[in-house]
């Protein structure tokens, strides 16, 4: 099985926060968190479509004035998502420019931005050609679990404690559909965008019966009920799980939080900026230690865990601190 989501960390261990997920077979990203993003190129933040930010401090946020002068005049709509006065944050971001000229362009651009509070998401609109104006504003009741619902894939969110309001995330692909290639080849059908949409037919429920026109030959086509492409040529698995926490710290209130938003993910990345001996220093901080972040990996039952967002004052160490977070995991 080929993975269809495929999470790479922006930067190094010991720089800005960040993971870029990037989907097979489809020109599309998620990224979560906005630091430094130079590591990445145009190409890659022109993928783009939903944006997770954990909470605003500087090296979590400072990549959105690249972000939003590569997108602008693309027509594009980008989802943001924030905790707590996230709105007000991409309000005042926005408000540090001039957009007088914006009426010479057509719809350039709308943000729509999600701020994610314990019981409820607040929502606004910004778009390009009302100069960025606030509007839309708008809440749902929210239970705590899914901000992101879509027929393939889904994005939790929990709200951790970093002495303001910091989220964790966890996107979950709904289940893995496999195209059986020899099949496929006895059956004289190439490959092409036509399995996308099979694809997506089955992910959102589409009916056995439902008509697939497949391509055959040069010009030519054969329609197949989505059924029997479904048994012939597919097979279902489990989707991947990825989950993403940064910035928080070891209590009882949040331990539970976090290992309920990644239990059983089949990766975990998660902060550890410093050490197993410094859990005085984490607390004061409002961050984890490698030993933490093993524990709160074990007791998730994760399959895979990778830490980052390294102290600089470890950078001579950086060995160390894979080590002890991946004894404790692996309960060494």
């Amino acid at each position: 099985m080929k993975p269809i989501l495929h999470p790479s960390l922006v930067n190094d261990p010991l720089g800005d926060p960040g993971l870029f997920v990037q989907f097979l077979y489809e020109k599309r990203a998620f990224l979560f968190d906005m630091g430094d993003q130079s590591p990445l190129t145009n190409a890659d933040l022109l993928k783009v479509t939903h944006v997770f930010v954990s909470h605003t401090h500087i090296d979590h946020f400072i990549g959105f004035d690249r972000f939003l002068r590569l997108v602008f005049g693309r027509g594009k709509t980008i989802t943001l998502y924030g905790p707590e006065n996230f709105i007000a944050n991409v309000e005042g971001k926005l408000a540090g420019f001039t957009w007088n000229l914006v009426d010479r362009y057509d719809e350039s651009l709308t943000l729509e931005v999600v701020e994610v509070h314990r019981d409820r998401l607040r929502k606004a609109t910004f778009r390009a050609i009302e100069k960025f104006k606030r509007n839309d504003e708008r809440e749902e009741p929210w239970d705590g679990g899914v901000i992101l619902d879509e027929p393939a894939l889904s994005v939790s969110a929990a709200v951790l404690e970093h002495r303001v309001p910091c989220l964790g995330y966890a996107l979950k692909e709904k289940f893995h559909v496999n195209i059986n290639k020899d099949e496929l080849t006895a059956m004289h059908l190439a490959p092409g965008e036509w399995l996308n949409r099979v694809k997506q037919n089955i992910y959102e429920g589409a009916s056995d019966d439902l008509a697939v026109q497949v391509p055959v030959g040069v010009n030519g086509s054969q329609e197949f009920a989505l059924g029997t492409l479904k048994e012939k040529l597919v097979t279902i698995t489990p989707g991947q799980k990825i989950a993403y926490i940064t910035d928080t710290v070891y209590t009882p209130e949040n331990v539970p939080r976090v290992v309920n938003l990644v239990r059983e993910a089949d990766l975990l990345f998660c902060e550890s900026p410093f050490t197993a001996e410094e859990e005085d220093r984490a607390r004061d901080r409002c961050h984890l230690t490698t030993r933490q972040a093993g524990l709160l990996a074990k007791e998730a039952g994760v399959k895979q865990l990778k830490t980052f967002h390294y102290s600089k004052r470890h950078s001579h160490q950086t060995e160390r601190l894979v080590q002890e977070a991946q004894e404790t995991f692996r309960g060494e």
